[in-house]
Order: structure tokens, then C-alpha cells, then sequence
């Protein structure tokens, strides 16, 4: 199974000019955000993809609308895909995401190619779960550059996972 972890396009936060003042689940993408998601959207034309699964965050919904644009999928919210909640351990966020990573490859059969479109520091339970590092607040926070796609090739045996850093 290849499972996509795809940071959300550039993240607009005109509206946002101090930090907190609205919630940061509204921010979308900036026009250059968008004409990105668009280039990906064409270079994964002729891929065939599974399933595309997002953040119900705005940014994130909006970045998978666009990458879903020569697919035609159901595009699948998973609140377990959202950034850290106020008053939740960073242990508590990897746990969240790595059951959400864990249902879908149960969920889909060994040849399936899943999107997950999310916030940037998601991308360490994607590590967490590909190389089985249990979730605890002393795992290092990652992160990643906006819509760049990290491959994670799941052997549902967890015996030969690997990361490969480009897809197109």
C-alpha cells in the first residue's frame, strides 16, 4: 500500500494578522496555494488513487478538492487528521493520528494508493507509524513543507516499510 502524506497548499493568513484571533480551522489557501495544488493536481493525473482523505480543516479540504480535481473521488474528513487540540499532549496527537493511519490500512486492500491531506507537523505519526516508534511527548516534532508529498510504503506485516521522498 502506498499511503500519501500530503501537507496542505500555502496556507493564507491574511485574516489572521495576530496569531489566535480567529480559529486557525478557517485559514484556506492563498491564489498561489491554489495554482500549486493545481500543478499537483495535473502531475497526478494518470495516477491511479485509491482514496483521498482530509483534515476537516478549510485549508486542508480545500487543497484535497483541488488534487481530487482529475480523480473524482469521495474525499473522506477524518478529524483525527487535525493539528494538535488545545489541552492535548503531543503523545495524545501521534496516538490520534496513528489510529487513524492504522484504520485506514486495515480498511484498504495491499494495492491501494490513499492521500491523506493534513497539517504539517502530522507527518511525524506518519514516521511513528511506518517505523513503529511508539507515540510518547519525547518523539521530535516534525514537519513539512507545504504540498509535498511523502510516500509511506505500508506492508501491513510492518516488516519492510519505507519512505520515499517524491512521487512525481
Amino acid at each position: 500500500m502506498k499511503l500519501i502524506y500530503l501537507h496542505h497548499s500555502e496556507r493564507d493568513m491574511t485574516s489572521n494578522k495576530k496569531w489566535g484571533t480567529i480559529e486557525r480551522t478557517f485559514d484556506d489557501i492563498t491564489i498561489e496555494g491554489i495554482n500549486r495544488a493545481n500543478f499537483l493536481a495535473e502531475k497526478l493525473k494518470g495516477q491511479k488513487i485509491t482514496a483521498i482523505i482530509t483534515s476537516p480543516y478549510l485549508r486542508c479540504k480545500h487543497t484535497a478538492q483541488i488534487i481530487n480535481k482529475y480523480q473524482n473521488l469521495n474525499i473522506i474528513e477524518d478529524d483525527r487528521f487535525n493539528e494538535i487540540q488545545k489541552g492535548e499532549k503531543w503523545e495524545d496527537l501521534l496516538k490520534r493520528n496513528i489510529k487513524a493511519i492504522d484504520d485506514i490500512v486495515k480498511k484498504y486492500p495491499d494495492d491501494s494508493v490513499i492521500i491523506c491531506v493534513t497539517s504539517g507537523l502530522n507527518i511525524s505519526a506518519f514516521i511513528c507509524y511506518t517505523y513503529n516508534i511508539t507515540p510518547s511527548n519525547d518523539v521530535p516534532l516534525s514537519q513539512a513543507a507545504d504540498l509535498s508529498p511523502v510516500i509511506f510504503n505500508i506492508n501491513k506485516t510492518k516488516e519492510t516499510n519505507q519512505v520515499f521522498d517524491t512521487w512525481c
